[in-house]
């Protein structure tokens, strides 16, 4: 077969595949529907095995790629069913999701769900090259893994399943984070279709692209691109502080454990248990926070032990101070992670001092508190 028979038949399968993929049946939206509610259940429930499952059996890869090939091909009337289908998918998504968020009893943002409302010039790369072999799997016979691995790598349905969420719980930053994310996928997946489309000659007649329109596409991609590489920015720039916390604890703090490390705004607050640290050592180490590349930030210290022991009022204002941040409805539980996490801490580091650790809860008309059986953790061997 010469080439020109070869680019032809690439070109008729393409062609097939991506108009087959815009055909509107109830079917699709029933499996759109139930691919947005697994993903929901699995938002909520913080299971990655579930999120997995719902990106291989999602249909909205199709339209993206469908307006991507339209506009590589130049077909304004394929560009528009992909773009009307694109849209009704996303409205279904979007109205399952909520539906599902505002019956389900569990209302606080699992790590999956802040997960996608963390996008950064990873997704940008992601998507694109995701889209490349989008295109490429769209032009095979037989395009083998190449199309549920790139609806892996994508992930279109859960981040619109979490923007489902924050309108279900009027949360406006996880929608627009969410949407942001969406939105990366969609023009990326659609923009990398569409220059596949004419790197690879998946064409049956030459087009060629006005170049109002190629600034246009340019526009845009440096437009959406940039939220992505300020994200990125303070993302590497957050790992780096706080591994530079964490070198500055390590060298510096060697007679305390570190409970809780926190960096806001230009203050590190490191809350400790052991050694008591006078003000003049906290204001030495803070003039060597230099050394560590963190001259711009401010030490604060919390220390919730006297000497080498913990009494029961300081820790229960620690773990008050913990979960003063969750509603009452859930604070029991945040005080129990919080109990649990130390007790799991204070076992580990000090297996040769502390025989056992006992954390009951008890519940008064007011509010569910922790209750602590012991009178303090000390540096000899105790049985609590």
């Amino acid at each position: 077969m010469d080439n020109d028979s070869e680019e032809l038949l690439k070109s008729d399968i393409i062609d097939r595949n991506v108009r087959q993929g815009l055909n509107l049946t109830w079917l699709n939206f029933a499996v759109l529907f139930c691919a947005t509610i697994i993903a929901s259940v699995g938002l909520n429930m913080d299971s990655v095995a579930v999120i997995i499952g719902t990106m291989l059996i999602s249909p909205i890869m199709d339209p993206i790629i469908g307006m991507g090939y339209g506009f590589g091909i130049r077909d304004s009337k394929l560009i528009e069913k992909a773009f009307t289908v694109y849209l009704i998918e996303v409205v279904v998504a979007l109205i399952a999701s909520a539906i599902y968020f505002s019956l389900s009893p569990i209302k606080d943002a699992s790590s999956q769900i802040i997960a996608r409302t963390q996008p950064a010039i990873w997704d940008v790369l992601v998507a694109f090259f995701g889209g490349v072999a989008g295109i490429i799997g769209s032009a095979k016979k037989d395009p083998g893994n190449i199309l549920p691995g790139v609806a892996i790598a994508t992930a279109l349905i859960p981040p619109l399943a979490t923007v489902g969420y924050g309108m279900s719980q009027f949360k406006w930053t996880i929608v627009l984070s969410a949407g942001y994310l969406f939105l990366i996928n969609t023009f990326f997946i659609a923009l990398a279709t569409m220059l596949g489309t004419l790197i690879f000659n998946f064409r049956k007649k030459k087009v060629a692209i006005p170049w109002k329109n190629q600034l246009f596409i340019i526009a845009a991609v440096v437009i959406i691109a940039i939220p992505s590489l300020v994200s990125a920015s303070n993302l590497v720039k957050e790992t780096y502080n706080e591994a530079q916390v964490t070198s500055f604890v390590d060298n510096e703090l060697p007679e305390v454990y570190v409970v809780n490390k926190e960096i806001s705004g230009k203050k590190i607050k490191l809350t400790v248990i052991g050694s008591d640290i006078k003000n003049s050592e906290i204001k030495a180490l803070d003039k060597k926070l230099p050394e560590y590349k963190l001259g711009d930030y401010k030490l604060q210290l919390q220390q919730i032990s006297k000497g080498n022991y913990l009494s029961v009022s300081a820790f229960k204002k620690y773990v008050s101070q913990e979960s003063s941040s969750s509603t009452s409805s859930d604070a029991s539980d945040t005080s129990d992670k919080t109990l649990l996490k130390l007790k799991q801490r204070l076992n580990k580091k000090y297996p040769d001092i502390i025989d056992k650790i006992y954390i009951e809860n008890y519940k008064n008309k007011l509010a569910t508190c922790p209750k602590i059986n012991t009178k303090y953790i000390s540096t000899r061997k105790v049985h609590f």
